[in-house]
């Protein structure tokens, strides 16, 4: 069934000669449409203004302006804008298209837009990518395995956000054999792609073939954080919380410090669970505190699963010692 798409966005025609108006140059106005500290009120008029001079000059501009509209949660103003326009028979439109709906988890229209509506509009890297992110978000791994087969035909399924998007719908669905499948056919995969294969494997209880995948890797390097983090939180969400913890002191703790909020993130994450499991919640202090020291700030998330590691000790769990560093 096609989803409906309601044409909310009227472009506003340029004013007849003779109004007086005030003239903004097209420069600033998609300077202020980008600004992500306008509130919707200020980008809603930036755009309007723009549009006052004159229709939206090519995809570049619609994407602009449909990217900022979606942000202020008007994702079907911003669609509307580059359906209108015409910009959906070209790549750089059907991308922006694609994610406008994901930002408002429409994945539904997503798939639409780029399978059946614009089916013959080019596709490039970064339309597989979240075409196939869309395909995770509704759980439908067997499309994604089809979209990846039809990239790899057009030389673009070993990119590493199209094979990871496409091992992650193999995750969501639980299919962690044709997850480890992509992996083994992909002839350079990167340390996204073996990341999104271990959480695979983690999203389906798998922690055996996660850790194998993992050693996998180390022939070709250090193991990237990424797929350690994800390594920590298989074991942890599977009730191996004793190993989940020691693989995070060995991998993360002994070895260079982390910096950001990505893989760091996710392996201060997995290492709480594993002190809840464990009840052990003198050590999910530590790692919290671990975290401010990283420059980490402990989402919601975190500090909710650290109270969890504490109630259960109080209600009968014992802690546990952490494991010792060597």
């Amino acid at each position: 069934m096609r989803p409906s798409l309601r044409r909310s966005f009227r472009v506003r025609r340029p004013q007849a000669a003779g109004q007086s108006r005030r003239f903004t140059s097209r420069a600033i106005l998609l300077a202020d449409v980008r600004d992500r500290s306008k509130r919707r009120p200020a980008v809603v008029d930036a755009v309007e203004n723009l549009l006052r001079q004159s229709p939206l000059r090519d995809a570049e501009e619609a994407a602009i302006c449909a990217a900022a509209l979606s942000r202020r949660k008007l994702w079907e103003r911003g669609l509307s804008m580059l359906s209108e326009g015409h910009f959906l028979t070209g790549t750089k439109g059907l991308n922006a298209a694609v994610k406008t709906c994901r930002s408002a988890s429409q994945w539904e229209l997503a798939l639409w837009l780029a399978l059946s509506a614009h089916k013959q509009t080019e596709r490039d890297g970064l339309t597989y990518s979240m075409v196939l992110s869309a395909c995770s978000e509704g759980s439908v791994w067997e499309l994604a395995i089809r979209l990846w087969l039809e990239a790899r035909q057009e030389g673009l399924g070993s990119y590493g956000h199209v094979a990871s998007a496409a091992i992650a719908a193999c995750g969501k669905g639980k299919q962690w054999q044709q997850a480890i499948a992509l992996l083994c056919s992909i002839e350079q995969p990167d340390a996204a792609v073996f990341a999104a294969a271990i959480d695979a494997c983690r999203r389906a209880g798998r922690w055996q073939e996660a850790l194998a995948v993992l050693e996998s890797f180390r022939p070709l390097g250090a193991p990237p954080p990424e797929g350690i983090g994800a390594a920590v939180s298989a074991l942890a969400y599977n009730t191996r919380w004793m190993q989940a913890l020691l693989l995070f002191h060995e991998e993360f703790l002994q070895g260079p410090c982390l910096e950001g909020t990505g893989p760091g993130m996710r392996g201060f994450t997995g290492a709480l669970q594993a002190c809840a499991e464990g009840s052990n919640w003198q050590v999910a202090l530590s790692l919290l505190e671990q975290m401010a020291a990283r420059k980490l700030a402990p989402d919601k998330r975190c500090f909710d699963i650290a109270l969890r590691a504490h109630k259960q000790a109080r209600h009968g769990g014992q802690p546990q010692a952490a494991p010792r560093r060597r």
